[in-house]
């Protein structure tokens, strides 16, 4: 029982912290590409035509295992789920906790460069650890981002084909991808669902064109 109150002593240390879930500082990207009437190449599996809107999230990536007197924090991505005027907080989901530690509640890193990566329980101690670690942006996992595309596909005789794709949250959505097939012999002009491309050249392995008009929308 001693050894149990001291270490939960041990971590509260670092003072009371009130973990805030208000969100992560998201921003909205327009994602329109390539600009309308510029000569541009694609290669076999490259996207070709890009249109959609993109949320990002941030995230406390930690580049390498963080081994505790009390957690374990491993090398992972954890998403924001907050912030205060002073730190940052993070989802903890795959920190692990020792035998005789407090519940984990939260990550926080304040917002000083070089900060500790603090665990904080759900007695509102902390154990805070020097770390490796950096605050990148990533595709939200709570607003919903669309992303449509043509992908190049290859060249065969006078026809190319190329495949549609749609994502959302950064996922493929199979039920809504297509391969088209063009004859190049008919027309130099390709279009797909609103999108039409002039193409200049191609082979199997290119394609040089410009995008006349990208998706509606």
């Amino acid at each position: 029982m001693k050894r149990l109150f001291l270490i939960s002593l041990l971590a509260a240390l670092g003072g009371c912290t009130s973990v805030q879930y208000n969100g992560s500082p998201s921003a909205a990207k327009d994602v329109d590409y390539p600009p309308l009437g510029k000569e541009v190449t694609a290669y076999v599996g490259d996207h070709m035509v890009e249109k959609g809107i993109i949320y990002e999230e941030q995230v406390l990536y930690v580049k390498q295992r963080v081994d505790g007197a009390l957690y374990d924090i491993p090398r992972k991505s954890y998403r924001q789920v907050g912030f205060d005027e002073k730190k940052d907080f993070f989802s903890a989901t795959g920190v692990i906790r020792g035998a005789l530690s407090d519940p984990i509640e939260a990550l926080a890193v304040g917002k000083e460069q070089g900060s500790q990566v603090c665990v904080i329980t759900t007695l509102g101690g902390s154990s805070c650890y020097d770390a490796d670690y950096e605050r990148r942006g990533r595709v939200s996992e709570t607003r919903n981002s669309f992303q449509q595309t043509l992908i190049y596909s290859g060249r065969v005789g006078s026809k190319i084909n190329i495949g549609y794709r749609e994502f959302s949250n950064n996922t493929a959505r199979p039920a809504f991808n297509n391969e088209v097939e063009y004859d190049l012999s008919e027309s130099k002009r390709i279009g797909y669902k609103g999108a039409i491309i002039e193409v200049l050249e191609a082979d199997n392995s290119s394609i040089r064109y410009k995008v006349l008009r990208n998706f509606p929308g």
